[in-house]
Parts: C-alpha cells; structure tokens; sequence
C-alpha cells in the first residue's frame, strides 16, 4: 500500500517519511565518515538505529512533559534570583562521568544554581542524579538536537530561569581546571556587555564558540534571547545546527540590541585557536582543554606533554585519561604522548 513502511528482512519497519529516512541515512553517511577519518562510528550507528526503532517506551515508563524530555528534580531552584547554569552533559547511560560531576560541582561553587541537563541513548530516559551537591536540579533528555536543543527545551520547561541575575550556558565538550575556573569567572563578572562568551571563530561568520558563555542583560532585555531560543528545534544534522544556531547566534543577539563581548577573539586567518593554541590559552589562564583535542586531535597538533602541563594548571588528569579510556578506538592522548 502506498505510504506504507517498508518491512526489511527482520520485520522492522522503515519510517515512511522522506525526512525521517533521510535522517538515518545522515547518521550513516556520518558514520561511514567516521570510519574512514579513523573515529568510532558508535555514536552515529547508534543514532541511526534509534531513528529506525521510532518512538519508544511505555507510558508508565515515560512521564508526559514532552516527548523527550523528563524532569527528575528541580527542588533546589525554588528560591534564589542568582545566576543560574544550564549544564548539557552526554550520558549515555544515564551516567555522568567523573569529570562532569567535578565541572558541575565547580561552577555551584561558583556561586551558580546547577540544571544538569543529561543527554542518554537509554528508551525510558532514566539518568543517575548525582545529588543536591552537584546539581539544584536534574533533567534527562532523549540524545536528539545536540545541546542547542536541550538547552532550549530546559528554557521552555522551566521559564522561571529567564528571571535569573544570569544564564550560563555550558556543556561537557571541555575538560576544566578547578583552580583556573574562578579567575576566568570574575573576567565574566567584571564584563560590561550583555553576552560574554569565551573564544571567538571566524569560521563561517564571525560568532562565539558555545561550550560556555553568559547571558548577562537584564531580565526586562532579554527579549532578543527569548526569540532566539523560542526558535530552537531539534535538527538532526550537526553542521545545520552549528550554521543555524552556533554561527547564527551572535548577530541575532547584537541586531537585537544587545552588546556582545568575546573574552579571547579569534586570531585572524582560518583554524580553530581553542584547539591549535591550546598552550597559549592554558598560559594565558584560560580554564579549558576541548574534549575533542585529546580525544581525537583532528587539527594535528603537538599534544606531547599535555599530562604535566595540564596537572599543572590544575586539571585532574586521572579523571581525564578515565574519560577518554571509554572510547573503543582510544584516543590521541593515551598513546606514548606523555
């Protein structure tokens, strides 16, 4: 019949929309990719064959906020007007590693309220709560949309946050030094602009890097930003939601009327100064080492050393090589780097 799923050989039922086809066969392209570049394809094999399973989960096992989306907790956010920190973390099994928990726990030292927000390949979107120390409150999400999409879902799900003092934005795609963290937030504090992000790229379109930046106006000026995020959907493809979101973001908000300020501007020329001058950045007291860097190194730069450099500046480098441990193919890092 007509518009009807195709069965393959198992019995499993192709989605009949051209979009929802598409999608998977996106995820496979990119895993292929993967392949070919020498990365683990896990992740993308594992987001195509979610797409094909299609929705999933009974309904006593899904509670009814929003496809997608559960809230575990939210008790520690009923009092306070203090900035508050959305924190995107990818877990895939309901369990946060080490070193997000050490983050997480950090920026509340900071003096911020904590939404972990866990992302998890797990059908019934159960995730681990790590307790009020780490986190005021827990949401789990289905692995859809990449952080864009979570972050805009714990805005839509609980819009008591855009009465914060502020918004930090933050996600667990950088490893972080406890002890370089405050002096980097007190160049946040002591900024005068409506948004403060931390490093800029030329990529594209001039923009801000979004593994962690402010929203700092006022709570009556922040209709730009509520636009912004009001407008946010889960787009499967990644380099769409870089283009769309990530690159797209820092006009929106200054055409809005909102200033902007990038604590570490893009150098010019093409490359990515976060991951190529990594050195640089660590000695200038910058916070952050990408995850991406030590994981797979896709610019080729010099990591040897990295381990006494970073414990130097502070980084626990044993929940680190932990972390990275987990991948299957290993990681540039943990070769005869040391």
């Amino acid at each position: 019949m007509a518009g009807d799923p195709q069965a393959d050989p198992a019995g499993k039922a192709v989605p009949a929309s051209l979009p929802a086809r598409l999608a998977i066969a996106k995820q496979l392209l990119a895993a292929a990719g993967n392949v070919l570049a020498g990365r683990n394809p896990a992740r993308r094999i594992m987001s195509a064959l979610r797409r094909l399973a299609g929705p999933s989960g009974s309904a006593a096992s899904v509670p009814a906020n929003e496809p997608g989306l559960r809230i575990v907790r939210r008790d520690g956010l009923e009092s306070g007007t203090g900035p508050v920190c959305l924190f995107v973390a990818y877990a895939p099994d309901g369990r946060p590693f080490g070193h997000t928990l050490s983050y997480c726990a950090s920026l509340r030292r900071a003096g911020a309220r904590l939404v972990l927000i866990l992302v998890t390949d797990r059908s019934d979107r159960d995730g681990l709560d790590p307790g009020p120390d780490v986190a005021d409150a827990v949401l789990v999400r289905e692995n859809s949309g990449y952080d864009f999409a979570a972050w805009a879902d714990a805005l839509r799900h609980l819009p008591d946050l855009w009465g914060a003092s502020e918004i930090w934005f933050a996600n667990d795609s950088v490893y972080h030094s406890p002890s370089l963290l405050p002096g980097m937030l007190e160049r946040v504090r002591a900024s005068g602009a409506d948004v403060v992000a931390l490093t800029g790229s030329a990529e594209v379109a001039p923009h801000f890097q979004s593994y962690f930046f402010v929203l700092k106006a006022a709570p009556d000026r922040r209709a730009p930003a509520r636009g912004f995020w009001d407008g946010v959907r889960p787009l499967a493809d990644k380099l769409q939601v870089i283009r769309d979101y990530e690159v797209r973001q820092k006009a929106v908000l200054e055409a809005g009327g909102l200033s902007v300020e990038i604590l570490h501007p893009a150098p010019q020329g093409p490359g990515n100064h976060l991951q190529q001058d990594w050195r640089g950045l660590l000695a200038a007291g910058f916070p952050f080492v990408k995850v991406e860097l030590l994981r797979d190194n896709p610019f080729r730069v010099d990591l040897a050393g990295w381990r006494p450099l970073m414990e130097g500046q502070g980084f626990d480098v044993s929940e680190i090589a932990f972390h990275l441990g987990t991948r299957p193919s290993g990681a540039a890092a943990l070769m005869e780097l040391r």
